[in-house]
């Protein structure tokens, strides 16, 4: 594994620098005058005046962002706090008034948002003159836009109809920085003298009892799609929202990764799939195709190149591209990743930064999980089906089927609208080496042996599509659903041990922390325009007093 990590060192990070633009640097204040006229003159009209204000300098400062000497974003605040917005609860906050990356279809997804908001908030800082907190306004026209200033912690506080648009929405949004700070320093030192949750959840089952100790209430803005956990004991959570925020043990946020920029992020930049590589760096992949690279201090490393599947399958056209799951390969020496997508799937070389294949797994259906069992057999979920597939002469080829698609009318459940029973997520059991646990969107779950291709167990008790499955333990394992709830299982047990159903919204994403700790995250729905967020929950499955304490 070190030297696999140590061989990816090859990936250069980039160097990123900024500078304060006005009258004093003639050159770059002709470089911000274009991307003004490019990018907001579309969207807002002429930009004279601002272009004229930011070169004077008088009461506000830009500063723009360099990536390798290529402009790459900008930022400009006013540098006195202002009262404008008192009767909305606004007062002495500094105005954002622009922050956007440049040319987002090729620059978003490298976290340079992230480090944009991190120099308003050094540069804020700085400033002396009283202040608490800072304001932005954001037309509803740019749900983009809420999204990423939501997630920075700012909240709708008022809207006005028509302000600059006639029949459109305008949004102002707050965060009053102190207050904050000073509710995140009250959260870290509650988790930490052990001043857990007072909710509890509704539970049927004995022995064990998962309790809540924590919960991330703002994690995101979206339903979050998926959690891996980090060598250095940080996890990170992607999201909908297009974000990718990393967090301590605790709960509390080490920093954001990346997000999409306010100018240019659409529907299709929801991060769709993650997956650690090994000890030093981990993938994620987009719903647009984009599979990146980082490392695990969050660094953005690389973009890989992968092939795309044709556009002749049947899908919505958002999910033509879709990075469905990712893997990575048992070859330590050589680092690699699969890449699912609709009707295949691809094998990237990490070192020598090619892709090594693309294999036709169906005509149409999804590639949704990939488990690589050895460095030439491995399990592929597509569909409805689960088969073992095999490398021979650098070629895959689907050599035996585990699960196969039922006939249609078997009476099995179907939820909201739901025709076929796709499998959505495939997990090994914990010290069995042949067992794997299968969830599908009828609602049901399954332990299988594929030494012997035989069910093991089976529960039908979820009352909506299957989103993630864990095995926490040897013989615990927990599914999330769209049903709001989580179902934990024995497979010795005919029926689940534990229900918990108070979530407040579909359960998306799980993590097995460690034998003793459970993440699973839930989102309300529309929760971008009702001031909800979505968060995640920390679950102590500790109280069965058969089983060993460790310590977080």
């Amino acid at each position: 594994m070190a030297a696999a990590a140590v061989s990816l060192s090859m990936y250069q990070e980039p160097n990123r620098e900024f500078v304060v633009v006005n009258n004093s640097t003639p050159d770059l204040m002709k470089v911000v005058a274009e991307i003004f006229h490019r990018i907001l003159t579309p969207l807002y009209g002429n930009q004279d005046k601002a272009i004229g204000q930011i070169a004077l300098s008088t009461d506000r400062v830009c500063h723009l962002l360099l990536e390798n000497n290529t402009p790459v974003g900008v930022l400009v605040y006013k540098t006195s706090p202002s009262d404008e917005f008192q009767e909305f609860g606004v007062e002495k906050s500094i105005e954002v008034k622009s922050l956007f990356v440049d040319d987002a279809g090729k620059n978003s997804g490298k976290g340079l948002g992230s480090t944009l908001v991190t120099k308003l908030i050094q540069e804020v800082s700085k400033i002396t003159e009283t202040h608490l907190g800072t304001h932005v306004t954001v037309s509803e026209t740019k749900q983009e836009s809420l999204v990423f200033f939501r997630k920075k912690g700012f909240q709708i506080v008022h809207q006005w109809k028509d302000r600059y648009i006639r029949g459109v929405t305008e949004y102002l949004l707050s965060c009053p920085e102190k207050i904050q700070a000073a509710s995140q320093e009250m959260a870290s030192l509650a988790i930490r003298m052990g001043n857990f949750w007072a909710g509890r959840p509704n539970y049927k089952g004995v022995g064990l009892i998962p309790h809540v100790i924590h919960v991330i209430e703002k994690a995101h803005v979206n339903d979050i799609h998926g959690l891996i956990l980090l060598s250095d004991g940080t996890f990170v959570s992607g999201s909908k929202d297009h974000s990718l925020m990393q967090w301590d043990r605790f709960g509390q946020l080490v920093q954001t990764i990346d997000e999409p920029s306010p100018m240019g992020s659409d529907p299709r930049d929801w991060i769709t799939a993650m997956q650690v590589i090994n000890p030093s760096y981990w993938v994620s992949g987009e719903r647009n195709g984009r599979v990146s690279l980082w490392k695990n201090n969050g660094k953005y490393i690389a973009d890989l190149r992968v092939k795309f599947p044709s556009s002749r399958h049947v899908s919505h056209p958002f999910n033509e591209h879709r990075v469905n799951c990712l893997a990575a390969g048992l070859n330590p020496s050589e680092p690699s990743v699969f890449v699912g997508f609709a009707t295949q799937f691809n094998e990237y070389n990490l070192i020598e930064r090619r892709e090594i294949g693309s294999t036709k797994a169906h005509k149409n259906d999804w590639v949704y999980c990939i488990e690589p069992l050895t460095e030439d057999r491995m399990l592929i979920v597509t569909g409805c089906t689960l088969d073992v597939w095999t490398k021979q002469d650098k070629k895959w080829t689907k050599t035996a089927p585990l699960i196969k698609e039922p006939p249609r009318d078997t009476g099995m459940k179907r939820e909201r609208g739901t025709k076929r029973p796709f499998i959505s997520a495939l997990k090994k059991l914990q010290n069995q080496e042949t067992q794997f646990a299968v969830a599908s969107f009828d609602g049901t779950v399954k332990v299988i042996d594929i030494a012997i291709g035989a069910t093991q167990a089976q529960w039908g008790e979820h009352l909506g599509q299957i989103w993630s499955i864990e095995s926490i333990r040897e013989n615990l394992l927990v599914s999330a659903s769209e049903d709001k709830s989580l179902q934990f299982y024995d497979p010795r047990e005919k029926e689940p041990v534990v229900t918990i159903k108070d979530h407040v919204g579909p359960v998306s994403a799980t993590l097995r922390y460690n034998d003793d700790l459970l993440l699973a995250s839930t989102c309300p729905p529309n929760a971008l325009l009702t001031h909800q967020s979505a968060e995640i929950r920390f679950y102590d499955i500790r109280r069965n007093t058969s089983w060993p304490v460790t310590t977080l």
